[in-house]
């Protein structure tokens, strides 16, 4: 059983929910500076929205007071209080809030994007998003052998989310130490609880995950830090996960400028009647562990400690304009491993090569760990964790439920609590159920704490059509990926070069996509080209990130391509031979960060181009080489640049429909020849 609350607990805890309330007030203020008479969001020294938290510091003061260094807070879009109540540097948050360098994120991530690694503290602008990034931090916890515990944080409209669902179901299948806050404040945005919840207590949604489920009704301090207490030491003890809803209220509206037309006046009134900070201060005078002198002396302090964080941030200066552009990506590691350019060792599968590496770097690192749909006595759908169960067995190589934003969003959180997560995406198709943690956690967090909070995730999926798969599950997708800042994107055509970029992608401190094609991986019941099975190096090496190779040397037309189109591009480049035409192919391998240089050099010798990609033509990689060679190289160009890509259609099922619009050597020969004038 947790302790029973004494006048220390209660005394630091009342301060804390002084301190959040006085920094809100002054916040609140501030940021109304410069809008007034007439309302301008970017105005003043706080620019943006602002999402106050004031009536809500039970949820959070009376959770932390049971936590304890390493433990890790995961929070909303509305954080103030439980960043606080964590231990968030109050001056360096404070100089955030305002945009200026000295903040958490050098002014970067803003108030709804506060990062701590010290404090073990991050928070999201997106609805949901903490509850599979706890789970992920409770799973790295528990494959470390610590006692620590995560929390999320989410609003009763979170509760709503399928991710809130697969992240409960997750932790409770692993019996994770993860508690789960819903912050019922009655509200999401402007839609009232009863016309968004099925059921009146989403605690009672528990019960679907065999999990305990604790309400708190009314703000009631003392029941939450029972709970919590109840929660932390069941999570400490390796029990699993607990969910607690607390019905709490905001004392403001959604945002600063909120109208509130939806609420009517008398729950606004009726809220502030019932202010937690006031009821609290009524119970610790009654049990005589506060008096009036006491008081005082703790809303100076608060108030003294608020101000100082204020001052600090007025007085910072803004970060140059050129920190802008900085952050994005985290420095690649010294390895130690060699850079092997000669292919030589033994002939290995594709899919047997990348097993391989990963197998290697289990074995080099315990932070290593892999996850995802059938990835364990399977070995994956197309082999890429082929042995890795037998070996490393099933908690390093977990099979996961059909849950990908669960456990992708967890691969988020694995990675801020210090773990290196490879997580397969079974088809590149299936982004679309993932978008949230790789576009907006996975890419940006780095960049957003200013690069406090490291994401070496690496994400391997499928790519690739050619085997009447249709339109869900033969799509490449490469510059889907690669649009987003923060993401490197790998594709290898061969054995060689997975393996080494699977490596680089493992020792890599930022989150990779590792593309693999399907039509490569060298599987017995799939068709592959011969070209794609090479030889293999036994030992551990690198192929670098954002490094291509020139696979076939020629003077007269270069030929650029990824994955499976070097193959074809190969074979065109054979029978183009006979013609008397001589070409140069190039394997990307790295889609993004793309190696222009090698490309533009290769352009400058022979002065033709022919990008070559089974990705979509609009808007894809093709336009993206060309117009790169075209800014550094134009006056090189003999005649202008060509493309075969994918046509701008679904892809088809019946096979001579597919075989119609994919890339193929035929294309590539005849859109040379007509370069070449022949």
């Amino acid at each position: 059983m947790p302790k029973p609350l004494d006048r220390d607990t209660a005394l630091k805890i009342y301060y804390t929910m002084l301190k959040i309330r006085f920094f809100e007030d002054t916040i609140r203020e501030l940021y109304y500076e410069g809008k007034k008479p007439v309302f301008n969001i970017a105005a003043g020294p706080i620019p943006g929205e602002m999402h106050l938290s004031a009536g809500q510091e039970p949820a959070a003061a009376w959770m932390v007071a049971h936590l304890k260094k390493g433990d890790m807070v995961f929070g909303t879009h509305r954080a103030h209080h439980t960043a606080i109540a964590k231990g968030v540097d109050l001056k360096k948050m404070a100089a955030e809030i305002m945009g200026k360098s000295t903040g958490l994120g050098k002014g970067k991530g803003g108030h709804m994007h506060l990062f701590s690694k010290e404090a073990g503290f991050g928070c999201s602008g997106i609805v949901g998003a903490a509850f599979p990034q706890a789970v992920g931090a409770g799973l790295a916890f528990k494959l470390l052998g610590r006692d620590n515990v995560a929390v999320a944080y989410g609003g009763d409209g979170a509760a709503n989310q399928g991710q809130f669902h697969e992240a409960l179901n997750l932790a409770a299948i692993w019996k994770l130490p993860v508690i789960f806050i819903v912050e019922d404040n009655r509200w999401a945005i402007s839609v009232p609880k009863k016309y968004s919840t099925a059921v009146a207590k989403n605690s009672d949604r528990a019960v679907a995950y065999n999990i305990p489920g604790v309400f708190v009704p009314d703000n009631d301090v003392v029941a939450m830090y029972e709970a919590a207490g109840e929660a932390v030491e069941r999570a400490r003890r390796g029990e699993g996960p607990t969910l607690i809803e607390i019905e709490t209220y905001r004392l403001y509206g959604h945002f600063e400028g909120d109208p509130q037309h939806y609420r009517p006046k008398e729950e606004i009134e009726e809220i502030k009647r019932k202010d937690p900070i006031k009821r609290f201060r009524n119970l610790l005078m009654d049990k005589g562990w506060l008096d009036e002198e006491l008081d005082k002396k703790l809303v100076e302090d608060a108030k003294k400690e608020v101000m100082e964080a204020i001052e600090f941030a007025k007085n910072s200066p803004y970060p140059s304009v050129e920190e802008a552009l900085k952050d994005v990506y985290a420095p690649f590691p010294e390895t130690g491993l060699p850079v092997i350019e000669e292919i030589k060792g033994r002939k290995l599968p594709m899919y047997q090569a990348i097993a391989e590496a990963i197998a290697q770097e289990m074995e080099r690192d315990p932070k290593v760990f892999v996850m995802g749909e059938d990835v364990g006595v399977y070995g994956g759908i197309f082999g890429a964790t082929y042995g890795l169960y037998k070996k490393f067995g099933g908690e390093r190589v977990r099979d996961t439920p059909i849950s990908e934003i669960g456990f992708i969003g967890a691969a988020v959180g694995a990675a801020a609590a210090g773990m290196r997560p490879i997580v397969e995406l079974m088809f590149a198709d299936f982004l679309g159920v993932t978008l949230d943690p790789i576009m907006n956690h996975m890419s940006k967090n780095y960049y957003m704490s200013g690069g406090q909070i490291k994401m070496p995730i690496v994400v391997t999926t499928a790519i690739g059509g050619g085997y009447s798969d249709a339109a869900q599950h033969s799509q490449v997708l490469f510059t889907t990926f690669a649009h987003f800042p923060g993401l490197k994107v790998v594709a290898p055509s061969n054995s060689f070069d997975a393996k080494g970029l699977m490596i680089a992608s493992i020792r890599d401190d930022n989150p990779v996509i590792y593309m693999f094609h399907k039509g490569l991986m060298g599987l017995p019941w799939m068709p592959y080209p011969e070209t794609a099975i090479t030889e293999v190096p036994e030992e551990p090496y690198i192929v670098p990130i954002g490094k291509a190779r020139v696979v076939r040397e020629g003077s007269d037309v270069t030929i650029v391509g990824a994955a499976m189109t070097v193959h074809h591009a190969l074979a065109a480049a054979e029978k183009l031979k006979d013609l008397g035409i001589d070409a140069e192919v190039i394997d990307l391998r790295t889609i993004k960060p793309l190696d222009v240089d090698t490309i533009v050099k290769s352009v400058e010798k022979t002065g033709r181009l022919l990008v070559v990609d089974e990705d979509y033509k609009s808007f894809g990689l093709t336009s993206e080489v060309i117009a790169s060679v075209v800014e550094k190289a134009f006056d090189k160009l003999k005649v202008p640049p060509r493309r075969i890509a994918y046509p701008d259609i679904p892809i088809p099922y019946s096979r001579p429909l597919e075989q119609y619009v994919l890339p193929n050597a035929e294309k590539i020969i005849n859109a040379v020849k007509e370069m070449m004038g022949k």
